[in-house]
């Protein structure tokens, strides 16, 4: 079974314009979004922890992409929200970001969430991916999208929670 960043979200958590004009304003559109799914409990300190360790240290990196994440209880699976923006979000520091990728990491999954944005990371570098979300105007296109991004090369993933989760190696997501 082959694993892709597209199993870690879902249509609901995924939106193709966001209106946001700045950092915080799209922090938090996504984190109501992860607690509308169920993926957070309260998306008021899920939205002040991810935005507070944004701050601390800017997630945004070259070409327009930001990872802002939040760890501890009352995640309750590792999850992502993605908020698109043609005229780009206003970061804090000076960047325009025109996909937000906002991860929700249960205390257990910091393996897991350092994998996803490695993955994600490096599919952000490649010619022509961004502008295949930014293509995107349904929910659905961005999953099928997303879907197309496999996790591998990354030892152990943990893919559940609590007793009786799977623990299965590259080899066999492959």
């Amino acid at each position: 079974m082959t694993m892709t960043v597209g199993d870690f979200t879902e249509s609901s958590l995924l939106i193709p314009q966001l209106l946001a004009a700045d950092q915080a304003s799209g922090i938090h559109a996504l984190s109501h979004r992860l607690q509308g799914a169920g993926r957070v409990e309260d998306s008021l300190t899920f939205f002040q922890a991810a935005l507070q360790r944004d701050y601390l240290s800017s997630s945004a990196i070259e070409g327009g992409v930001a990872f802002p994440h939040a760890r501890g209880h009352g995640i309750n699976r590792f999850s992502f929200a993605l908020g698109l923006s043609k005229e780009g979000v206003h970061w804090r520091d000076g960047s325009h970001v025109h996909a937000v990728f906002l991860i929700a990491v249960p205390s257990a999954e910091t393996q897991l969430y350092l994998t996803i944005v490695s993955v994600l990371a490096r599919q952000s570098r490649l010619d022509g991916w961004l502008t295949a979300l930014m293509a995107c105007s349904q929910p659905e296109e961005l999953l099928c999208v997303l879907n197309k991004v496999n996790v591998s090369g990354a030892g152990n993933i943990r893919t559940g929670q609590g007793p009786g989760e799977v623990i299965r190696t590259t080899r066999q997501l492959r």
